[in-house]
């Protein structure tokens, strides 16, 4: 059968006119009304967003996904006066592509069994709120996880719809890697620690008071600010820059054109740049893992793996010596369980590791529902922490659990537990079992999409062991598309289908009583 032409949808010329004419009765109101020139210039561009959209679907789509990775939105509220209500909402901006792809073009609503256990793990959140102590403090965090969890998902599901677009997301985000990327290397060739470049490349420099900071490599590590991306945490920076380097190195490997192919590694380099220069030890430890797997997935010869390694370090040893100083500090973990003197365990290793072996108390002590979402650092991290039989260091401030297991444990219980990572696990099994079919079908760069999301996924949850689960929106991008391969992969492709489709078709675009469900 032919595959379908794809349907371009455009606004009408009276349609265009009656907006313009709108806008500029609304810019007019809003001028006369003394309302400040960001909100006017924000609503003007929302709204020529929106035109846009409606023109060009995917395009819109593909920005709305860029936006979301940089943090732009986020960086214009908190550094350039964008109202609080416009950078919250941009997600929502995918309800256009999808009002296109679901009312004007009648395509298929799509739901996968992803997005049903994230119901179910809503449904264990409310579990956990009936024991809160603060009702407020819960429900706001419930709430975070219906707009950047649950209505992300379902969004990017249903307005990534084929492979095509699937390929120009991935690339979207190497190109939101590689921006950010570029602006910390630039911010670290100059010297410009104290410029953050709009609010991209934020770095702490609360404790430098302007001086010279290259007076040694222990210095360097200690106040050089480590980069903090838009984000402005180098952990969690390094964190959202690592997952992006499956994706990188594979499309390097698939690409066709050469051009493509040398753009795939220059983005892929960008980004390992941003994340080496956070000095994170946990992204250092992802990929590690990383390339053993790889590896082990024979992606990576030996021979290959050698020459990258000691490349990799002479580089390092060349550019930022201080690197080796940091990600030595790892090793100094084993004087936790020794009495040998001579081998100490820094301050941060005994304050993270008290900070998770108290939120792994409080699971212990209530250990079906937990202490409630959002519950735990407020309420119950000073206490926990105070306990002498887990207290490496004294922490009399609130302060979350540095893992995100255990605070999920902690707060959310083994209810929660099981629920959040029975979204995750399910879709690494549905990742892989697309990955060996591909492979034994001789498909090797479909093999190798299954393959990318499969180990971006596994670069979280490795660096989520040594960071909690704020800035959840990262995780769930990462999980709606990987979960938008799925669907694809398993539809294009002729592969096993594990999606509810809903035909909208017909009349009224309203759910039909045709509901297929196959596994």
């Amino acid at each position: 059968m032919a595959p379908k032409k794809k349907q371009r949808f455009s606004l009408g010329p009276a349609y265009i006119t009656l907006f313009v004419v709108l806008g500029v009765v609304a810019l007019l109101t809003l001028m006369v009304t003394k309302v400040h020139v960001t909100i006017v210039l924000a609503l003007v561009v929302v709204g020529f967003m929106v035109v846009a959209f409606f023109s060009w679907p995917e395009q819109g789509t593909l920005l709305v996904i860029f936006v979301i990775y940089t943090n732009i939105a986020v960086v214009a509220y908190k550094f350039h006066g964008l109202p609080q209500i416009v950078a919250g909402s941009v997600s929502l901006m995918l309800c256009v592509p999808l009002t296109i792809y679901w009312f004007i073009r009648r395509e298929r609503f799509i739901i996968d069994y992803t997005w049903l256990l994230m119901i179910a793990f809503l449904a264990s959140l409310f579990a956990s709120l009936s024991v809160a102590v603060s009702v407020k403090v819960g429900m706001d965090w419930i709430l975070t996880y219906l707009m950047e969890g649950l209505a992300m998902y379902i969004l990017i599901l249903n307005v990534v719809r084929n492979f095509d677009t699937l390929r120009k997301v991935i690339w979207t985000l190497l190109l939101a890697g590689t921006l950010l990327g570029s602006l910390t290397l630039v911010q670290e060739l100059t010297k410009s620690y104290g410029d953050n470049y709009g609010g991209l490349a934020q770095r702490n420099i609360s404790h430098w008071d302007g001086g010279p900071k290259n007076t040694g490599p222990e210095d360097k590590v200690r106040l050089a600010n480590r980069a903090g991306g838009p984000v402005g945490g180098a952990n969690r920076y390094g964190q959202i820059m690592i997952v992006l380097l499956p994706l990188g190195l594979f499309r390097f490997i698939d690409e066709k054109k050469k051009w493509l192919k040398v753009t795939a590694l220059g983005c892929t380099l960008f980004i390992l740049v941003g994340m080496l220069l956070t000095y994170s030890r946990g992204a250092f430890i992802s990929v590690i893992f990383l390339v053993l797997m790889m590896t082990m997935l024979r992606y990576i010869k030996v021979s290959q793996l050698v020459l990258s390694v000691v490349s990799l370090l002479i580089v390092i040893a060349i550019a930022s010596p201080g690197y080796f100083l940091r990600m030595s500090s790892i090793t100094n973990v084993s004087a936790l369980f020794t009495d040998d003197a001579s081998v100490k365990a820094d301050g941060a290793t005994l304050g993270r590791v008290t900070e998770m072996l108290a939120a792994f108390t409080a699971y212990l002590d209530h250990p079906i529902v937990g202490v409630g979402p959002g519950q735990y650092s407020k309420f119950y991290s000073v206490q926990y922490m105070a306990n002498p039989e887990i207290a490496f260091r004294d922490i009399d401030s609130t302060r979350r659990a540095h893992t995100l297991y255990f605070e999920m444990l902690a707060e959310a219980g083994t209810l929660g537990f099981v629920c959040f990572m029975s979204i995750v696990f399910y879709l690494l099994y549905r990742l892989w079992r697309l990955r060996v079919r591909f492979v034994g079908e001789g498909r090797q760069e479909l093999a190798n999409v299954a393959t990318a999301f499969l180990l971006g996924i596994f670069c979280y949850l490795t660096t989520a062991m040594f960071l909690h689960f704020s800035y959840q929106r990262y995780l769930w991008i990462l999980l709606a598309i990987s979960g938008a391969a799925v669907h694809i992969l398993s539809t294009e492709f002729e592969s096993e289908d594990g999606d509810i489709e809903i035909e909208t078709g017909g009349a009224h675009p309203f759910v039909s009583h045709k509901t297929p469900l196959t596994q």
